[in-house]
């Protein structure tokens, strides 16, 4: 409306938005791996660990924040989860959890990783691997079939290297895996892996 009244146009008719909308906060998809990983998340860090925080990062993921779940407590930028996390562990916090999607974690999570080794961090790291980009596309990521590997070169000790895939059915193995590596005081890895719920429709209709 300025640009026309500077041409010296009409104001074009306003239409106000309807009172009687109803909001619509965005979700994550249902059938999503992230809501499995965030189901465990929760029933194991507000159960057993009330004290503890789980630090997220920029993704689908981020939609963990909101309700129902509300299993995260921080997002701020790329890869900030595990150095918030460290961060959080050195003032004394236990346990401190990041969570971090897979590609996200090879933009700019490793490095995070790699001082967190370094300084044999207590920190438990949660790579949600939903085996793409979801957020942008569907594009492939850097670490795709390799984040074990890459965890493993970078230091973290395969023992504590674990993964299970992110299902209702495995909620029981789920929730030791996280308890199991929580306990553990040192730098832990648990890759959530089950592929994207949109690429694996994408994938069945061809």
């Amino acid at each position: 409306d300025c640009v026309r009244e500077a041409l010296g146009l009409p104001a074009l008719r306003q239409h106000p938005a309807a009172k009687a909308l109803a909001p619509r906060p965005p979700a994550l998809c249902q059938g999503c791996g992230h809501r499995d990983l965030f189901t465990a998340l929760n029933n194991v860090l507000k159960k057993d660990y009330p004290q503890g925080r789980a630090f997220s990062d920029i993704g689908c993921y981020t939609l963990g924040w909101l309700p129902p779940f509300e299993a995260i407590q921080t997002c701020v930028e790329m890869g900030a989860s595990v150095t918030m996390a460290q961060g959080a562990a050195y003032s004394g916090l236990w346990p401190a959890v990041a969570v971090i999607g897979d590609s996200t974690f090879t933009h700019s999570g490793m490095t995070g990783l790699l001082d967190a080794v370094n300084e044999n961090a207590d920190v438990t790291i949660c790579i949600s691997d939903n085996l793409t980009t979801g957020m942008t596309g569907g594009q492939d990521s850097a670490g795709t079939g390799r984040l074990e590997a890459i965890c493993a070169a970078m230091g973290v000790d395969p023992a504590h290297i674990r993964t299970f895939e992110p299902l209702p059915k495995n909620y029981p193995e789920m929730e030791r895996i996280l308890r199991e590596e929580i306990e553990y005081h040192g730098v832990s890895v648990i890759i959530s892996r089950r592929e994207c719920i949109q690429t694996a429709r994408r994938h069945a209709k061809k």
